[in-house]
């Protein structure tokens, strides 16, 4: 991922993804305004409404949007899909954790602080889709289960899906109890190489490459596959970590460009 200034902001984008003409996409910084470096994206973590009605419609204007063609789900760590339209309301995102659209100019985001946010492309049938996968998501599938809606609803192969797991906390950063190894075990089965064993039944989890399985399970080839590798604790200082005690949330989004 590379850091860099859009419209008056600072944030970040996948190398890949960049390099598609038909869409923009994003990763906020928490230092995305110079005159901050809280610029959380969150309305239910901060008190402060307006500001962060603000910081979105920075968000917007750095796309070139409207702010109300901006939308964030009220994320609950299950597996609810939603599939957005102009006439998709607020209400329609409650209790969701995954969007996804072939109509353009809306822009999907997804919001974060150590979970995994990912953005999908379907360059063939032109379709996206903005995943919020934390560990309950990531054993639940979502990822999967969002790449099967765009298959039933817009005929997406994983031959043609570009894809971007986001800034979130790395295995060296993750340790687990021994409810979320019984989980990850189910899920991925015990060969699966995504936990490091730790004391006490305890375990360091791969989130990343748990995400990125199911990619690969999907027909999502490798080489269009791209893992930020940015943790966020480690980076505490570019992105949010509820770990590290931050009520923020950061945010990546992804959108088809109109007239393409």
């Amino acid at each position: 991922m590379n850091r860099k200034d859009i419209n008056g902001l600072h944030l970040w984008q996948f190398e890949s993804l960049e390099r598609e003409p038909g869409i923009k996409h994003f990763v906020s910084d928490r230092s995305s305004s110079p005159l901050t470096d809280s610029f959380s994206l969150s309305l239910s973590s901060s008190p402060h409404r307006e500001e962060i009605l603000r910081n979105r419609k920075h968000v917007a204007d750095a796309l070139a949007i409207p702010a109300n063609q901006l939308f964030f789900p009220s994320q609950v760590h299950k597996t609810r899909i939603v599939t957005v339209t102009s006439t998709t309301s607020v209400a329609d995102l409650q209790e969701t954790d995954a969007l996804v659209t072939n109509e353009r100019g809306l822009c999907l985001a997804v919001m974060s602080a150590d979970c995994v946010p990912i953005l999908l492309y379907d360059k063939k049938n032109q379709a996206i889709g903005a995943v919020h996968s934390g560990w309950k998501g990531t054993v639940a599938r979502i990822l999967e289960k969002t790449l099967r809606v765009m298959t039933d609803t817009y005929g997406t192969q994983g031959k043609d899906v570009i894809a971007g797991i986001g800034p979130s906390v790395s295995q060296d950063s993750y340790e687990v109890g021994d409810e979320v190894v019984q989980e990850v075990h189910q899920a991925f089965g015990q060969s699966s190489g995504l936990l490091i064993p730790q004391r006490d039944n305890k375990a360091k989890l791969d989130l990343w490459k748990a995400n990125q399985l199911q990619l690969l399970e999907f027909g999502v080839d490798s080489s269009s596959i791209e893992i930020s590798d940015l943790c966020t604790i480690k980076n505490n200082q570019h992105f949010f970590s509820a770990r590290k005690g931050d009520a923020g949330r950061f945010a990546a989004g992804i959108m088809l460009t109109v007239g393409c």
